[in-house]
């Protein structure tokens, strides 16, 4: 695992981060983590963040090795957290960042990456506590998300079982 800063900062005219360098960055890593921190310095604010990620030689991925990535279909390592029963609530988690990161002005990787919201879906968090033993999820995203994360979780606390009908019979 690796670590690199990034400080983006604010550009009035676009009315957001510039994150083209952190962008062109993320084409051949595998985010882990990312934690956020916002600074003003001479009145022009900067949205730091720190990345711990893993890194592939170009062309290749986690998931196939050195086989080069399909340019159609990029590799996603996160889906291999995922069973068919997890697909419900994680694409919940999903609408939920877009929603948010909308609210916020934010790009979705600052608020949760894909491979978070899948630890997210496996662990099915019911408080706090459970949410921050998340790798990089810490104490400000607890703070922030926590609470309307947990409804989405405590909401689907369980894997759905499959509904059986009892007492018809066929004749």
């Amino acid at each position: 695992m690796q670590v690199r800063i990034f400080s983006l900062s604010f550009e009035p005219g676009n009315r957001g981060f510039n994150d083209a360098e952190l962008r062109d960055f993320m084409k051949d890593v595998e985010v882990i983590s990312v934690s956020d921190h916002l600074l003003i310095r001479n009145e022009t604010p900067y949205l730091v963040l720190i990345l711990k990620y893993n890194s592939y030689a170009i062309g290749s991925s986690p998931v196939q090795g050195n086989q080069p990535r399909s340019r159609d279909k990029p590799s996603e390592p996160w889906k291999t957290l995922l069973t068919d029963a997890d697909t419900g609530l994680f694409n919940l988690l999903r609408e939920w960042r877009a929603q948010r990161c909308r609210k916020d002005g934010l790009p979705p990787y600052v608020l949760f990456t894909n491979v978070q919201l899948a630890q997210i879906t496996k662990a099915r968090p019911q408080s706090l506590a459970d949410l921050s033993k998340i790798e990089g999820v810490g104490q400000s995203k607890c703070d922030r998300y926590g609470a309307e994360l947990l409804s989405i979780t405590q909401l689907n606390r369980e894997t759905p079982e499959p509904v059986q009908v009892h007492g018809s019979q066929e004749g």
